[in-house]
């Protein structure tokens, strides 16, 4: 039997979306599993053993080539774990296939931010939602951690990046200071008193990573002192193998705290405009979610260019003591 999963984007999205391979493989070791992405996060699913083959959705092309390319891809069934207009098009022109999807509640979740109601959302996460969505094939509804796997080489990199940047052995501490939007970003002032605490208190080496538009944002939180500013110089896999290297990732709700969860380090995520009721919380035993309950949250699905009062006292009130708190809480955990 040949599966194909559907996960366009965004990174952090189909980062969890690995988590329904590991279900589909552990419970239907006969499933030759294929998946579709977009072209930008097939590097999710390089070196995934379960992965026999991953269709890339290039830019420019059109719905009708894609439709094309996943009739002649021979699958006996298709699962759509997006659930967006291009997905349902894609759907109406193949047919003749058999489709399922998930239930991503996001008629709730609308709800909770039209009325700031966190308590209408009921905290399942969107990795058991995606396996609860392979129930037709036989997948028991047991939750599996999403996985990534960086290769030698990726690993080999990494470590030539952080030597050149002055690293001697030591702890390493990741942090993901930048967010797609605005109103997600723990303020600067914030992750540079976080960096001067690290130091000072010898917690580790600070190691920032993010994307090519985070690299300046980086570049001064690490100013005056050790660190490593990967943002911008490293590929997907070689993010995760950087994580997979550091003791603990402290981040924005962004991308990074799914791929720290795929490679398994500890994650200290700060929670603003969007709550852990949507379903995108940190999985791992000893990770932490900081936020402070207000009134006006959960403001929005997905962050804002702007905070809507002009405060950001969601964020601007989770203070740096507070996350080296909790940094020290996992110490010398096993």
């Amino acid at each position: 039997m040949r599966i194909l999963l559907i996960r366009l984007s965004s990174l952090g999205d189909v980062v969890l979306a690995t988590a329904a391979v590991e279900a589909l493989a552990e419970d239907r070791p006969d499933v030759e599993i294929h998946v579709l992405t977009k072209a930008a996060f097939r590097e999710v699913f390089r070196n995934h053993p379960a992965v026999a083959r991953c269709l890339e959705w290039e830019p420019g092309e059109g719905l009708a080539s894609l439709a094309d390319r996943v009739r002649r891809g021979g699958y006996d069934r298709v699962v759509d774990l997006h659930g967006n207009l291009r997905t349902r098009a894609l759907r109406a022109l193949t047919p003749t296939m058999r489709w399922s999807g998930y239930r991503k509640g996001s008629v709730r979740r609308r709800v909770a931010v039209w009325l700031r109601k966190p308590a209408l959302l009921d905290r399942t996460h969107v990795v058991d939602r995606y396996v609860r969505a392979l129930a037709p094939l036989g997948v028991r509804p047991v939750r599996r951690l999403p996985r990534v796997f960086p290769a030698e080489a990726d690993y080999g990199r990494v470590e030539a990046l952080l030597r050149a940047s002055g690293w001697a052995g030591q702890p390493l501490i990741a942090l993901a200071p930048g967010a797609r939007w605005a109103t997600k970003v723990w303020p600067e002032a914030h992750w540079k008193d976080l960096v001067s605490r690290i130091r000072g208190e010898g917690r580790g080496f600070p190691v920032v990573i993010g994307g090519a538009g985070d690299r300046d944002l980086a570049a001064r939180v690490l100013a005056g002192g050790p660190g490593a500013n990967l943002a911008g110089e490293t590929s997907i896999p070689e993010t995760a193998a950087v994580l997979e290297r550091c003791e603990v990732l402290v981040t924005n709700d962004s991308a990074p705290l799914h791929l720290a969860t795929a490679v398994g380090t500890r994650v200290v995520a700060l929670f603003g405009p969007t709550v852990t009721g949507f379903g995108f919380y940190p999985l791992g035993p000893l990770d932490r979610v900081l936020e402070r309950p207000e009134p006006c949250r959960p403001c929005s699905l997905h962050g804002g260019e702007r905070c809507r009062l002009g405060t950001l006292s969601c964020l601007e009130g989770v203070s740096p003591e507070r996350v080296c708190e909790d940094l020290a809480l996992g110490e010398g955990a096993p």
